[in-house]
């Protein structure tokens, strides 16, 4: 029943996904001619598919409210949620930090391995997930990876968010105030040494607002009739927000991010077939392993020149359209096969493994 409930998550995790691999096609050999084809319109639909991790950041802190309000009073509250946290993602990114050091530095050739082609800082750094606290290395390594980092560090701020965010119009507050800090922060280093690799759009201090829609979906969904105790502070702030944005660029991510935002609230309310079902559902359960295993099949069909015989036949819109969709097609289903299997082999007992720390921890007390 309780599966039933959420299936409107998962699936929401599954669109992230979804969208997430369509904007990556373009970087197999093969496919990446066929972008020259594309319209305008067509080429922004697919650029705008890495807006899918804004979803994914917006469900996570959601969830996060809904588990860590069920266990609040539980004893050891607040460590329990970090070993929760550390093994839900830590397994499988570090199994990805393992694939992607033999593919990027030290190759597949086992028997002639040369391990000082390792940068041993960008590797500690990824290990340690603060890698997204330094410009130069926030996406280098594992592909994707700034998200990993950037969640990680939303995990180090959540209880203390949950502990001092208890309603609608601190929340509302909250928000307001992260946007803005953004604001500044972007105008005053932009141009500066941390303005590269696009540290300015992916660090945490960008993203915060975008996770603060998540914990704000949550006070909506959960206590509706909080809607009715919005102050005329708030609303207050909501307008000195939208006139300093009359003056500078609101965050794009941000702005797509309120649509995700009032989607995952309308599917609270009402679960839309199109937008919530047991496909997408499906996979969403393992699209944390999909995230990472999509990246490394892309180095195997590049390693290999899987589909290197493409090119020649894109010679239109029709024919780069129509392989565009089928190398979509091909990553996401081999993708999500082994998904499957990596959420069961290393996802799952890397959960388990937390709960049996967390239960043998509170046996020792």
């Amino acid at each position: 029943m309780e599966v039933k409930k959420y299936e409107y998550i998962d699936s929401l995790r599954g669109i992230a996904i979804l969208l997430v691999v369509l904007v990556h096609v373009q970087y197999i050999e093969g496919f990446t001619s066929s972008i020259s084809y594309f319209s305008t319109t067509a080429f922004q639909f697919m650029a705008n598919g890495h807006l899918g991790v804004s979803l994914f950041f917006i469900v996570s802190a959601f969830t996060l409210m809904m588990s860590h309000q069920r266990r609040q009073y539980e004893d050891h509250a607040n460590r329990n949620f970090f070993i929760r946290r550390f093994f839900r993602i830590a397994p499988m990114y570090y199994l990805a930090i393992v694939y992607f050091t033999f593919a990027y530095f030290v190759g597949f050739d086992f028997a002639n391995i040369d391990w000082s082609n390792v940068p041993k800082k960008e590797l500690i750094l990824n290990v340690l997930f603060v890698n997204g606290f330094f410009p130069e290395y926030i996406h280098h390594y594992v592909p994707g990876g700034w998200s990993i980092t950037v969640e990680f560090t939303f995990y180090a701020l959540f209880p203390l968010l949950f502990a001092r965010l208890k309603t609608i119009n601190q929340v509302i507050s909250f928000t307001l105030i992260s946007l803005l800090i953004s604001t500044v922060f972007n105008l005053l280093l932009k141009g500066t040494g941390a303005d590269i690799n696009n540290f300015l759009g992916y660090y945490i201090v960008a993203q915060l607002p975008v996770f603060s829609l998540g914990i704000l979906a949550y006070r909506l969904v959960s206590v509706k009739e909080e809607i009715m105790n919005v102050k005329l502070s708030s609303l207050s702030f909501l307008a000195v927000t939208i006139f300093v944005y009359c003056y500078t660029a609101i965050s794009y991510d941000f702005l797509y991010s309120i649509v995700f935002f009032l989607l995952l609230i309308i599917l609270s309310q009402k679960a839309y077939k199109l937008f919530s079902n047991k496909i997408l559902a499906k996979i969403g359960k393992v699209s944390f392993s999909l995230y990472l295993v999509h990246f490394a099949m892309m180095t195997v069909f590049n390693m290999f020149g899987c589909f290197r015989w493409v090119e020649p036949y894109i010679k239109d819109k029709t024919t780069a359209y129509l392989f565009f969709i089928f190398g979509y097609i091909c990553l996401f289903a081999v993708s999500f096969l082994l998904s499957n299997i990596t959420y069961r082999l290393i996802e799952m007992p890397g959960q388990n493994l937390g709960r049996k720390l967390i239960k043998k921890l509170d046996q020792q007390k």
